[in-house]
């Protein structure tokens, strides 16, 4: 997927118009006091934090000729057994109740 490319202008500042049920509108509201801060500011901070990951999600990882081998090498050669981990993964947890 492409995304659309244009030319940033800097100046004044872009506004977004949002129509809110009264439901909507207290949720953002009582989110934003539990953040300690304006309704406007969290609804930026949320927006955009989940453009950039929608973003990145249409982004693939790019990696050099020798990194792909180097991926497919690991990936078709799985590392030897190793008993004494594999004790240790079957170990009870430090923090699990007895």
């Amino acid at each position: 997927m492409v995304l659309p490319q244009r030319k940033l202008r800097t100046g004044k500042a872009k506004r977004i118009v949002l129509r809110l049920t009264e439901e909507q509108e207290l949720a953002f509201e009582q989110a934003a006091m539990v953040q300690q801060t304006t309704v406007s500011q969290f609804v930026f901070n949320n927006a955009l934090a989940a453009a950039y990951d929608a973003i990145s999600e249409q982004n693939g990882l790019c990696v050099s000729e020798g990194q792909w081998r180097t991926i497919c090498h690991e990936l078709d050669n799985p590392p030897k057994s190793n008993p004494a981990l594999r004790k240790l993964l079957k170990s009870k947890v430090v923090f699990e109740n007895s």
